[in-house]
């Protein structure tokens, strides 16, 4: 019966897998020093194997291995699978407004030019967030609204929020170039573990994609992910 079961809407999939890669950057790092093992290596990296494994968790071939219906046992349809890869490429240019937002506000937050003196206050945040939502946004700024104020990464990634549209490239460019054809691949899996997972914070992160993209790095395949 439905009690028994543990039912996932697919948006909890994709954290999942989202933290499920931060979890193998861990489990499969081999570093000498603890302190440079897995997610502690440079932030404008450690999110791209969270972000490569959303990919993941759109496509079909994965989700067929274990998305089955909680009754009939059936694998996900085709056509739903195709529905939530349309549902999640819309409104993609808003979704890039507002990632840019969030990364100035933390650059500006943490910035020079930010009046730290007598602490900081809503009234000074408030100031601050709705300049930057008219430059980045779009959108008039709703004087009630302080989501700001709950939004913890401002405080656990101070500055480098930016970090996660890096990663976004990052992640485009492997999945397209080293797993799209075939997510289940073995040889791409054990290639990843050991040119990327495997070296923590020890090796440079640009060493490491290249290693294993075969070339520089190049931002074709975010960008066709935004256009499609």
């Amino acid at each position: 019966g439905l009690s028994s079961n543990y039912l996932l809407t697919h948006n909890e999939v994709q954290i999942l897998f989202h933290e499920f890669g931060h979890a193998l950057h861990s489990l499969l790092s081999r570093t000498e020093l603890q302190h440079l093992a897995g997610t502690r290596g440079e932030l404008d990296f450690v999110e791209t194997p969270a972000q490569l494994m959303e990919y993941f968790a759109l496509d079909e071939r994965v989700l067929s291995q274990f998305a089955k219906h909680y009754i009939t046992g059936n694998p996900i349809p085709s056509e739903m699978v195709k529905d939530l890869k349309a549902s999640k490429s819309m409104f993609q240019a808003i979704h890039i407004q507002q990632q840019i937002l969030f990364a100035m506000f933390d650059q500006s937050l943490f910035g020079p030019d930010f009046d730290h003196s007598a602490g900081v206050n809503s009234e000074k945040t408030n100031k601050l967030i709705t300049k930057l939502e008219e430059i980045y946004r779009g959108f008039p700024h709703e004087k009630s609204n302080f989501w700001h104020a709950r939004f913890t990464h401002f405080v656990s990634y101070g500055a480098t929020y930016y970090s996660y549209s890096y990663a976004r490239a990052f992640a485009a460019d492997l999945w397209h170039t080293c797993f799209a054809s075939n997510p289940l691949c073995r040889q791409a899996g054990q290639k990843y573990r050991d040119e990327v997972l495997q070296w923590g914070g020890v090796k440079d992160p640009n060493e490491m994609l290249q290693g294993m993209l075969g070339r520089p790095l190049c931002v074709d395949a975010v960008v066709k992910d935004l256009v499609e």
